[in-house]
């Protein structure tokens, strides 16, 4: 990592790297003494190849290394529409408050969603906003916030959902194929640029792996007791993602594969539980807030999901795996989809995650399409389980005559994927999530601190995040009919409440072509405060326009973003 992403230093410790020079002598001379203490080459590469203490300390070392980088690079306050949504949706689950009456009555503005910032939704009576959002993660949220305060449910879920991820992918994977291929495929997904990106802020994709992978690798016990938890983590995915029900098929596949048949219908009958209570509590919350137990917040399954969206679906998801992942990276999941498809004709283990793997790329081929790499999150889960046919290649090499070059071919590949992944997430900007992401928190507060509790925001992007931290309403200028922003400035200067324009940098153009004509939209005066360096977030008062138009001085703050 040092060597490719640059100086790693982890202050709360006192660790720090300056590069990677220095790691791979290291690791030179230990060999070095290995080979020594041995007496031979042959004698150290043949006990390095059997004895599973150099994987499983590969573990732990991925395991510390993504600790480490969430605790310094990871989010420290929720940012964009989701993950504000989310905390927003967790505090009003706490608070009982999870229909919220529109707060704002505009003359000439009767369409709820201009009040419904990002992450909410009109109920069906238009007169409230309820949680866009399922809530298996909310409700996680809402729990660490009651344990342990904001703090908890920004940082700790997303730290301890990678670190469960990547655990229940290494005992996935070692009971299949042995503990090489085990840590191969644990390195593969800790260094995805994909998996980095999410698993730095509070999002749904990683909780939602972690619980798929965890669901996944507890049958593969014996006892009654993981048959349960797989049961437990079954639920709390598909209450995070009810679209992904349907992966409890793999689920109960795998614990199918042990004890008597009537052990095995018992295994499986308790797997499908998790996932009809999961189901059932889903269709409970969809009816009491949108109206009925098919809706969801996004929308009826008939405007998300169609077959004509597989051949944009296919172009995109194939550019955003140009995009997001280096080149070996690619050959190695092209190398292990066609390896885990043949060898799991043979080897009934690695059949369930071929399933959970092609039955999340079939439902999220026929979902609605997106614009950014960013949606590779949807796909984590194969992006996860694939690998693994490339992998279990490796348990063939260690019982061969070349049994010897096992060590050294894991770290190669271990060295090269490393360093390409690291380097491509470094140029996505993956590590630069925490600072990215503080311009919301920058803006709501300045907002709360500064400005009349009366104002009224104008957002886009922070239409989450600003309402959040201020307390402050808002109304969506995306949204707002354009034969209607005059009467919004009219209500505003009769009832003396501020608009205050929150707009990230590429906002005001948007927003000044859609409104033409409307002064307030030229945004042709100083901003009260700009955040970031450069400035990626500006907050205008709409009154200082004609002060500043008058001759007055408009006081602006500049904000940078300190990451603590």
């Amino acid at each position: 990592m040092a060597s490719t992403a640059g100086p790693v230093a982890v202050r709360s410790l006192g660790v720090s790297i300056s590069g990677g020079q220095r790691l791979l002598v290291a690791a030179a001379l230990l060999a070095a003494v290995g080979v020594w203490c041995r007496g031979r080459l042959a004698g150290l590469l043949d006990e390095l190849a059997r004895s599973p203490a150099p994987y499983v300390g590969t573990l732990l070392l991925v395991l510390g290394a993504t600790a480490l980088t969430q605790v310094e690079r990871g989010a420290v306050s929720v940012g964009g529409a989701d993950s504000a949504g989310y905390l927003l949706q967790a505090e009003r689950w706490l608070t009982g408050t999870v229909r919220t009456p529109l707060p704002l009555t505009i003359p000439g503005v009767t369409d709820p969603w201009v009040q419904s910032g990002f992450g909410v939704r009109p109920d069906p009576s238009g007169t409230a906003t309820v949680p866009t959002y399922p809530p298996g993660l909310p409700w996680l949220e809402a729990a660490a916030v009651a344990t342990g305060g904001r703090t908890l449910a920004i940082r700790g879920i997303p730290i301890l959902s990678a670190l469960v991820a990547l655990g229940a992918l290494w005992a996935l994977v070692r009971r299949a194929s042995g503990h090489a291929a085990a840590a191969l495929s644990v390195l593969v997904l800790a260094t995805m640029p994909p998996f980095l990106y999410q698993a730095l802020q509070p999002m749904s994709d990683v909780p939602a792996l972690a619980c798929w992978l965890l669901a996944l690798a507890l049958p593969a016990g014996t006892s009654w007791r993981s048959v349960v938890a797989s049961a437990v983590a079954v639920l709390v995915a598909c209450l995070i993602r009810p679209n992904l029900a349907p992966l409890v098929l793999a689920v109960m596949w795998q614990a199918a594969m042990h004890g008597s048949r009537t052990l095995r219908l018992r295994r499986v009958a308790t797997v499908a539980a998790g996932a009809i209570l999961a189901v059932v509590a889903v269709a409970l919350v969809q009816a009491a807030l949108y109206g009925s137990p098919w809706q969801s917040g996004y929308g009826r399954a008939s405007e998300l999901f169609a077959l004509a969206h597989i051949p944009a679906n296919c172009r995109l998801y194939l550019a955003w795996l140009r995009e997001a992942l280096a080149t070996p990276t690619l050959w190695l999941l092209a190398l292990g989809s066609a390896s885990l498809a043949f060898h799991a004709m043979r080897t009934p283990s690695l059949r369930p995650p071929l399933l959970m793997a092609s039955l999340t790329i079939a439902l999220y081929l026929v979902y609605a399409p997106f614009d950014s790499w960013s949606y590779l999150r949807f796909v984590l889960v194969p992006l996860a389980l694939l690998p693994i046919g490339a992998a279990h290649l490796l348990r063939g090499l260690t019982a061969s005559r070349a049994g010897l070059l096992t060590f050294p071919v894991v770290a190669a590949l271990a060295l090269l994927i490393t360093t390409s992944e690291v380097s491509r997430a470094q140029e996505l900007l993956a590590f630069r999530i925490r600072t990215r992401e503080m311009r919301y928190e920058s803006a709501g507060t300045f907002i709360r601190d500064t400005l009349p509790r009366e104002a009224v925001i104008v957002a886009v992007q922070h239409s989450a995040s600003a309402p959040f931290y201020s307390g402050r309403p808002v109304v969506r200028a995306d949204l707002l009919p354009v034969e209607a922003w005059p009467g919004v400035v009219t209500w505003a200067a009769e009832t003396r409440r501020p608009l205050v324009f929150v707009l990230d940098e590429h906002e005001p153009g948007v927003l000044r072509r859609r409104f033409a004509g409307a002064p307030l939209m030229a945004f042709d005066w100083p901003p009260r405060a700009e955040i970031g360096r450069p400035a990626a977030t500006r907050i205008w008062v709409a009154d200082d326009r004609a002060a500043f138009l008058a001759g007055h001085s408009i006081p602006s703050r500049r904000i940078v973003d300190t990451p603590r």
